[in-house]
């Protein structure tokens, strides 16, 4: 049992838990916007996407600094804390769009913390890659039930889908009272880190190991955050398929492709050859592309489930490779920090040229297409930068060494 519930597995258990509920309550905020009968639900789905993860892009100069200056684990339960309040705002009729801000504030501050434990409880490349792939297999695995889950809730009540979603908050922040609290530095001043964030942000893009797996991964998100938006309006369009909890199970074939993939990464691309990520991340624009132009139900399925496989062994070895570079050059919880600040600033440009195509009435296949060019660029632009890694040692650390 002791070993079972050692540090690392705990941490993954309380992200499971958190990432359920965050994908539960997006569902349970697509439902309660769909019955208050807003003219255009999707549009309005998606304001509320861009005001959560604003909160990321304005909070990432200070978030890093925090999770660095403090014990891990009790950031993780901040988190927590402050994503339980988000949907606990729901019970006294707030709008959606503003508890969903609370929501964002807390995963925010969660974030940082959640990939900078992993450096400190693993000691080399192979464990952190073994580690990363558990945390986001297990995320993903979150996600699907989740996502699963919110669709069911979502589909006739409000009330069941937000009691659920606050237990489960505070089952994970339980969990992160069982994980040892190492102490931070406390030294750390975050006026002074702010102002070093555009440092660090300069300091990582200077970085080629970095550089390639920031801009990546922001293209990952970016493509991932889009299409579970298009997909709410495009699966009735081509499939006919408008109930959220079917539609909630078609996006989840996703999520279990991904969990898929969290099996496969360390023997397709393993420690020493993260770069051949690379290619994974052509197979997942070739998958989307297709996907926005079929209609049938058994090839969108497993489209979608390739998309999820090829995009988990896109994204794993990448956040392995940055958590390595940005530990040594300027500390792990800065480093998702500056992490977070790319992906959601991509993100949100993201879902504002799909909001755009939407009100220029650019068809839901053609915004896809779209996004999908979007994605191609930013991997063509990563095989410009194949050369510069490839023959780059692990770390800073090793660097020295050599």
């Amino acid at each position: 049992m002791k070993r079972l519930l050692s540090p690392l597995n705990t941490v993954v258990l309380t992200q499971f838990l958190s990432a359920f509920a965050d994908n539960l309550n997006f569902f349970l905020i697509v439902g309660m916007v769909k019955r208050q009968g807003v003219d255009n639900p999707d549009i309005a789905v998606n304001y509320i996407q861009i005001a959560f993860l604003c909160a990321y892009v304005i909070l990432a100069p200070v978030v890093g600094a925090f999770a660095d200056k403090k014990a891990k684990s009790n950031v993780l339960l901040l988190g927590n804390v402050l994503k339980a309040i988000g949907i606990g705002l729901l019970l006294f009729g707030l709008p959606p769009a503003l508890c969903y801000v609370f929501v964002g504030i807390g995963a925010v501050v969660y974030s940082p913390g959640k990939y900078g434990i992993l450096t400190e409880l693993t000691s080399n490349e192979s464990e952190l890659l073994r580690a990363n792939a558990k945390v986001e297999g297990s995320t993903i695995l979150a996600i699907l039930l989740g996502t699963v889950a919110g669709g069911f809730l979502a589909q006739n009540s409000d009330l069941p889908a937000v009691l659920t979603c606050m237990a489960v908050y505070l089952l994970s922040l339980f969990m992160t009272l069982m994980i040892p609290a190492k102490a931070g530095n406390s030294s750390l001043r975050y006026g002074k880190e702010a102002v070093q964030f555009l440092r660090d942000f300069m300091l990582l893009f200077r970085n080629a190991r970095a550089r390639f797996s920031l801009i990546g991964t922001g293209s990952f998100w970016l493509t991932a955050a889009v299409l579970r938006i298009a997909l709410i309006a495009w699966l009735p369009l081509n499939l006919g398929i408008e109930d959220t909890d079917q539609q909630s199970m078609m996006i989840g074939v996703t999520a279990i492709g991904v969990v898929c993939s969290a099996f496969l990464t360390p023997r397709l691309v393993p420690a020493g050859r993260l770069h051949r990520a690379f290619y994974y991340g052509l197979f997942m624009v070739a998958s989307v592309m297709v996907a926005s132009l079929t209609y049938v139900l058994w090839m969108t399925i497993l489209l979608l489930f390739l998309i999820g496989v090829f995009g988990g062994i896109f994204v794993i070895p990448l956040n392995t490779m940055l958590q390595e570079e940005g530990k040594a050059l300027i500390g792990s919880g800065k480093t998702i920090a500056v992490q977070n600040f790319v992906e959601n600033i991509l993100t949100v440009s993201g879902l504002v040229i799909y909001l755009t195509l939407s009100e220029m009435n650019v068809s839901v296949n053609g915004s896809v297409i779209g996004i999908g060019l979007v994605l191609l660029l930013f991997i063509l632009f990563l095989a410009t930068q194949l050369g510069g890694i490839k023959g780059q040692p692990a770390s800073l650390k090793q660097r020295h060494e050599h």
